[in-house]
């Protein structure tokens, strides 16, 4: 499930650009598979304290990150995280009991 979040980007501003994201998205097979995450407004700030907003996407597949890359590089400075994704494992019986 790619994981698509937005830092330093004002409610409005990221508004639009979560819509923008999913128009590019919209012709995409994986879009049904993407989580936007909108989180407490943000600031980000380099070092000399100018602005720097930025997309991150979270995503397991090398492919999918390709392509967000080639489709979001013109609307905001964009980071992208491969993880690992690990379900919850369903648990036994046994499991949870050990013997003293």
């Amino acid at each position: 499930m790619p994981t698509i979040e937005f830092f330093g980007i004002q409610r409005e501003a990221r508004n639009a650009l979560e819509n923008q994201v999913r128009g590019l998205l919209a012709g995409e097979e994986f879009r049904e598979d993407c989580v936007f995450v909108t989180a407490a407004d943000s600031r980000v700030l380099d070092w000399q304290g100018r602005s720097r907003p930025f997309i991150r996407v979270s995503t397991r597949s090398a492919e999918r990150a390709d392509r967000f890359r080639k489709l979001l590089h013109h609307t905001c400075d964009l980071e992208i995280v491969r993880i690992d994704f690990q379900p919850m494992a369903e648990s036994s019986p046994d499991e949870g009991q050990h013997n003293g």
